[in-house]
């Protein structure tokens, strides 16, 4: 095997990450850089696109003074990043407006009128795909309505690691895992759909398609200048960070799921072929040859846990800071204590502006507690949000209609071991935690590898750099505790949904919002 070292870079939302690996998948050196996140109105998510090159440009540069590697050693460039909304380039391939992101709501009152008329179901039956209120097939009937001369001068419609790409060779590097709901089963752009949506008209501007195992281009002598990289460095690009990091956890043989407990809480099942059900959330090529990938997306990230820790644990940040040590070490030694179950306090972490879209779709959703009484205290709660968040997941897991045979763990949350025992307990089942803590990386590193040709096939490559170190076994007494509980915790929601309508109703009439 050749000597030497591949960089992944992983932009995700509020954060650009770049690692560098040796050829056996070891995680040698991370920098790591923000990157802003503006709210033009309530609930919108947008980004500066020149900003966001400037970190991703400034992050690799860290790196390569941080690791002390000389750039000749570095032997490819793997690009994944933030995936699902759009990004506008004029005939110049300059920003023609601020790149809308994955988690933007501005459609949410669209998104509940297609589903209520029945388009939605339309859209599903062409390409399998739910559309999120931040997707592309959405995004662009609304930037008709509300911003057309921004499509006047567009000529490309891209995004974000189609931006690096273009950065760092010159070239897109488009794959289909980057507009995944506007392809079908024979992995091109589906006229179908697109008719459905009523964007046919704009299909000269989405970029043509290659296989996220090619190499897209090579580093430009202007991005070597900027980067610190070797000028003519092939860099390969799997595109959605959520692919990247199934592969960067090596969930790639059939049945194998990654769980994201990250920003965005996603689950991604690897299959052999395209599915056509069940009826809610993505599906997308696999950077696998052959294989597919279907997402359930639940809008059930970590944010819930920061929320709760922003507003509700002062205390508990003084006494870490008073022992010198994590805030987190401190919340997994305290609600370890508290019964499994928290004797009946359920947490529903629909806490995002644009609702739930899995396994439900209701732009309507909020969190909740429930069963909360006057013993309810701060850790009761915190361990309820754990639990709610792992409940959350398996209710999707319960959705797929292709059989689950291993759970892989990633994201900032597995790095709480009270919380990987949680999602043991309430999955029954083994959860697997990789090596490393950079996965979306560590995923396209190990593809970019691959095009590279430093590895005879995709089974080599992935061996080599994703190896499970830790898992957790379900421990039969809270698997009991939760199997119950379960069942309370899926009533409640379907319950509420018209009190969730009326309350939607309610912020309409007196100019409110939330």
């Amino acid at each position: 095997m050749k000597t030497g070292y591949i960089i992944g870079i992983d932009s995700g939302t509020s954060m650009v990450k770049a690692a560098l690996f040796d050829m056996q998948g070891n995680e040698i050196c991370v920098a790591s850089r923000s990157t802003p996140v503006e709210e033009p109105h309530f609930g919108w998510s947008e980004f500066d696109m020149d900003v966001d090159w400037k970190e991703v440009a400034g992050v690799i540069s860290d790196l390569m003074g941080k690791c002390g590697v000389d750039k000749k050693e570095v032997l490819a460039i793997g690009l994944g990043g933030k995936g699902v909304g759009v990004c506008f380039l004029d005939k110049d391939n300059r920003p023609a407006r601020k790149g809308i992101l994955w988690n933007d709501a501005r459609c949410a009152g669209m998104t509940r009128e297609w589903i209520e008329s029945g388009k939605m179901e339309q859209i599903f039956g062409a390409t399998a795909n739910w559309l999120m209120t931040g997707d592309v097939g959405i995004l662009l009937p609304w930037m008709k309505e509300h911003e057309p001369e921004v499509l006047e001068r567009t000529a490309h419609f891209c995004l974000n690691t189609n931006w690096m790409c273009y950065n760092l060779t010159g070239e897109f590097g488009s794959n289909a895992t980057d507009f995944y709901s506007q392809i079908d089963e024979t992995r091109t752009y589906s006229d179908k759909v697109m008719e459905i949506e009523g964007i046919l008209d704009l299909k000269d501007k989405f970029l043509p398609l290659q296989e996220p195992w090619e190499i897209c281009g090579h580093v430009t002598e202007q991005a070597a200048r900027q980067t610190g990289l070797a000028a003519g460095t092939p860099v390969a690009s799997i595109g959605w960070d959520v692919v990247c990091c199934s592969a960067g956890v090596g969930a790639v043989d059939d049945g194998q799921a990654n769980i994201i407990l990250g920003t965005s809480g996603v689950i991604m099942l690897t299959m052999p072929k395209f599915a056509h059900s069940p009826m809610l959330g993505c599906q997308t090529i696999h950077n696998i040859p052959g294989k597919w990938q279907q997402l359930i997306a639940p809008l059930t990230g970590t944010p819930n846990s920061d929320w709760f820790v922003n507003n509700f644990t002062c205390a508990d940040k003084l006494q870490a800071e008073k022992e010198g040590r994590s805030v987190y070490a401190l919340f997994d030694e305290v609600i370890d204590k508290v019964n499994p179950g928290c004797d009946g306090t359920i947490y529903h972490p629909y806490m995002n502006a644009a609702g739930e879209r899995a396994p439900f779709t209701n732009t309507n959703a909020r969190g909740n507690f429930f069963g909360l009484n006057l013993h309810s205290d701060r850790h009761v709660m915190q361990r309820a949000v754990y639990e709610g968040m792992a409940f959350a997941n398996k209710h999707c897991l319960d959705a797929y209609t292709y059989p689950v045979s291993d759970i892989r763990l990633s994201g900032g949350g597995s790095k709480s071991p009270v919380w990987c025992q949680i999602f043991a307990d309430i999955c029954n089942a083994p959860i697997s935690l990789p090596g490393g803590t950079e996965f979306g990386a560590k995923g396209v590193a190990w593809n970019a590898a691959l095009a590279a040709g430093y590895f005879g096939s995709w089974q080599e490559a992935s061996e080599a750099f994703c190896k499970v170190e830790r898992v957790y076994e379900p421990i039969a007494k809270n698997v009991s505790i939760y199997a119950d509980l379960y069942e309370v915790y899926k009533a409640i929601p379907y319950a509420l949904f018209p009190a969730w309508e009326a309350r939607t109703e309610f912020l309409k009439k007196h100019g409110f919002q939330g």
